[in-house]
This record gives C-alpha cells, sequence and structure tokens, in this order.
C-alpha cells in the first residue's frame, strides 16, 4: 500500500522516526554485579534473591534477580538496560516463598531489606558498571540438625 502525505510531513516524519527507533539517547548504564559473602561460604543459597537499586534524587528504582554465581543484571525500563546514573541506596530481599509453604530460614540478616538500613550504596556512572558486594550472613538460630544435649 502506498500512501502520498504532503512533502512538508516528510522531514517531520524522518526526525520522528529517528527518534523512535535511537531513542532520545539512553539514560541507564549497563550494571552488571556480584555479591559474596563475607566468610566466603557459598553464595548460591543467594539465587532468586532481588538486588534492587533506588536513586538518591529521582527515586527510580533498578532491580535484579541474583543467580546461583553470585552474579546479577539490573533493569531500569527494560531487561538488561541498567541503572540511571547516580548514587543509590541498595536493598537485597529474598523472593516470596510458595503461599502453602513455611517461610525459609533467613540466609542474610534482616538490615539488608531495607534501602535505610542495608548500609549497601552503589555509584553508577555512564559506562559499564560491575559493582560488588560483601554481605554479611544471618545469625544461625536454633540448633544444627543431629544435636543431642547431654
Amino acid at each position: 500500500m502506498h500512501v502520498n502525505l504532503p512533502s512538508s510531513l516528510s522531514p517531520v516524519l524522518l526526525v520522528l522516526t529517528v527518534m523512535i527507533t535511537a531513542g532520545c539517547g539512553s539514560k541507564t548504564a549497563p550494571v552488571n554485579g556480584r555479591v559474596k559473602f563475607k566468610d566466603g561460604s557459598d553464595v548460591s543459597v543467594l539465587k532468586g534473591y532481588t538486588v534492587s537499586l533506588e536513586h538518591d534524587e529521582d527515586r527510580i528504582s533498578a532491580a535484579g534477580d541474583i543467580e546461583a554465581d553470585g552474579t546479577f543484571k539490573l533493569s531500569t525500563f527494560s531487561p538488561g538496560d541498567g541503572a540511571i546514573p547516580g548514587r543509590h541506596r541498595v536493598a537485597i530481599s529474598p523472593a516470596d516463598p510458595p503461599p502453602d509453604a513455611p517461610p525459609p530460614k533467613p540466609v542474610l540478616p534482616q538490615k539488608y531489606r531495607d534501602f535505610g538500613t542495608s548500609g549497601l550504596t552503589v555509584e553508577a556512572k555512564p559506562g559499564p558498571n560491575t559493582p560488588e558486594a560483601d554481605l554479611e550472613r544471618a545469625p544461625c538460630t536454633g540448633r544444627p540438625p543431629g544435636f543431642k544435649e547431654l
């Protein structure tokens, strides 16, 4: 199908097409990070946890799930696009358990679930960012399996 448009619209359509296909410049910077435990223990227990960033000024959030090797890739507007450049507060939270399952034992201290108490920050700069976070494990509660009182 061929549509004849007035010649005065052609430059406008060209500009709109370029803006739509190229975007008006990327607002985000790639963020591919890694978490690990300070004690060197296996981070695969964090698989499925979510790393969330909240920009200090704009309150625009980015998030990404932790993989079995401790890596994560953040997304803000589209999958894997990263985070808005600037300083961010960080929170790390577990996935919600299935409705019928009992809550799992905590792997991380409660403080990491909140931007205000985690003590973690990330400075995202234009270009690739590869932050690393050294995390504490949740304190052991209860007795180990098989423990017998004498």
